[in-house]
């Protein structure tokens, strides 16, 4: 009776995780050398040597990837009788979709395909929705003076003028919003008071919603900041997929 209680445990927080962690998208579209869609190319998201997803193009030329969970990914785009291009560091966050430019596949010269190896190059800082939502990276936050005391506050108001703080920095205040309205999110993880701090170095990525908030974050006349910490595995996989 005691070890089935404690599988009913281990199953209940396994599917709480699974039901609090937030997932992003990969999109894109493909063409051939005239600029017409292709229907049928294979694209594949990775870390490392591990295939987290993959799609096939329709006949628009699009594909989409998903779910992923927020992390550094290699694209890999392949069809029969053309040749290879591989994408490397796309960034994927929490909730918003990664866009990958246009990008065509040329017919494979002779017996031997060649393979084209493209850079991921994303903004330093990702707007989207009207300016409701903010995001910022690891390697960008560490370039960041406020961050270095680990405050989420001061980073989260330094992201953008839409948060005000109060006096003694301890409150934030979201368009104008009442105090004790703001969510915090760290691992899918819900705070609402005595935040940590977090050094910059732990925080892989950081995402600030002012407006227009996923349903799951529930209802607040706030906003919502939602944190994920990083793990060692994110330096092996970034470096591999370069």
């Amino acid at each position: 009776m005691k070890n089935i209680i404690s599988l009913l445990a281990l199953v209940l927080i396994c599917s709480t995780s699974a039901f609090s962690q937030a997932f992003g998208e990969i999109h894109g579209k493909v063409f051939d050398e005239q600029g017409t869609p292709l229907e049928g190319v294979r694209v594949t998201a990775s870390s490392g040597s591990t295939i987290n997803g993959g799609a096939m193009t329709d006949s628009t030329g699009r594909f989409k990837i998903k779910p992923l969970e927020p992390g550094v990914y290699g694209l890999v785009m392949s069809m029969m009788g053309k040749d290879t291009l591989k994408y490397a560091n796309v960034h994927v966050n929490a909730d918003r979709i990664t866009h990958i430019p246009d990008v065509s596949l040329e017919i494979a010269s002779g017996m031997m395909k060649g393979v084209e190896i493209l850079e991921f190059v994303e903004p330093i800082i990702i707007k989207d929705g009207g300016g409701s939502y903010v995001a910022i990276r690891q390697d960008q936050l560490k370039a960041m003076s406020v961050s270095h005391g680990g405050d989420i506050k001061r980073i989260a108001a330094s992201l953008t003028s839409e948060i005000k703080t109060s006096a003694n920095g301890e409150e934030l205040y979201f368009r104008g919003s009442r105090s004790g309205s703001v969510i915090y999110m760290i691992d899918g993880v819900k705070i609402r008071e005595n935040v940590p701090n977090i050094p910059s170095c732990g925080i892989s990525r950081m995402a600030v919603y002012t407006g227009g908030l996923p349903a799951k974050y529930g209802d607040t006349t706030g906003g919502v900041i939602v944190i994920e910490t990083k793990n060692y595995l994110e330096d092996y996989y970034g470096k591999m997929n370069k």
